[in-house]
């Protein structure tokens, strides 16, 4: 079996950005009063339904695949810009993400 591929910084950067969003995206959904809360861990990961664990996965995939592996700038500025949403959906006030 051949050796995984190391990976950059920047590659580290993105997947840090998306695992802290799914995680928050789970948390919100299994807060009670939220759609989704009796779903298990697995379901919520691959649920096709409207929960913010699936827009965020969803949403998440759909700007990935709009920028080429060699455009750092636009990486950067993406992983910026989902550091900025991440921060806003860990706020207290804010309960369920959906793209209506």
């Amino acid at each position: 079996m051949a050796p995984a591929a190391r990976l950059s910084g920047l590659q580290k950067d993105v997947l840090a950005l998306y695992r802290s969003i799914l995680r928050e995206t789970i948390r919100k959904d299994r807060k009670p009063g939220v759609l989704n809360k009796h779903l298990p861990l697995n379901q919520l990961l691959t649920s096709s339904s409207n929960s913010s664990t699936s827009f965020a996965r969803d949403q998440f995939r759909k700007e990935a695949s709009l920028v080429k592996r060699s455009d750092f700038k636009t990486i950067e500025y993406k992983i910026r810009k989902g550091q900025k949403q991440l921060k806003l959906l860990k706020m207290p006030g804010v309960n369920l993400v959906t793209g209506a």
